[in-house]
């Protein structure tokens, strides 16, 4: 069920959080933090558990869990072993070119692997793995879509209106190209409805 509605509703609901189980719960915990900027807001033991809780909002009491208990030897992605065996990727939103440069000089410094940058023309994505291998996003929304998967490297030596005049070029030659806002106005159609208090 892609694009047709469900016969019944959806439920009313909205991702919320993601629980990742580490080797290093003390060593995760430091990236998170100091990386990438999370508080922690709980933490202690559940049975033989070690668990720490972590948030950027203060409306949510955690927005990323980390728990011990990670076998030792997790076999790799058997297609592209820099995606996750079992979680793909953990993305994190950001609002602005300069917000995503900073990231990634923080990524640099902070003991992050394997960096990439790309232009996927609705949006612009810094990539790395966290300290336990994880496959970790950062991206800014821009405002044209392109048909997906659309993956440009993206060259941080340009300028912000560099790459933005180039972006919006590939978007406008994309078959499926269309304004953002458009976009959202149609998927909304075929989409369930937003989450609701």
């Amino acid at each position: 069920m892609t694009h047709e509605k469900a016969a019944r509703p959806a439920p009313n609901l909205k991702f919320a959080h993601i629980g990742l189980v580490v080797a290093d719960i003390d060593r995760m915990t430091r990236f998170y933090v100091d990386v990438l900027g999370f508080t922690v807001t709980d933490h202690g033991v559940f049975g033989e558990m070690r668990v720490a809780f972590m948030s950027r909002d203060p409306e949510e009491h955690h927005q990323i869990v980390l728990t011990t208990g990670r076998p030792p030897n997790l076999p790799a992605n058997t297609i592209n072993p820099d995606f996750g065996p079992v979680i793909q990727q953990i993305s994190f939103k950001m609002g602005s070119l300069a917000d995503l440069r900073d990231m990634r000089g923080r990524l640099e410094e902070g003991g992050a692997t394997k960096l990439t940058a790309a232009s996927h023309g609705n949006a612009w994505s810094v990539y790395a793995h966290d300290p336990e291998g994880n496959y970790i996003e950062f991206y800014v929304d821009t405002d044209w879509y392109a048909d997906q998967p659309c993956y440009v490297p993206l060259d941080f030596s340009k300028t912000d209106e560099e790459i933005t005049r180039e972006t919006q070029a590939m978007c406008e030659a994309s078959p499926g190209f269309k304004p953002v806002a458009q976009w959202r106005r149609d998927i909304a159609k075929v989409m369930a409805p937003p989450f609701r208090r």
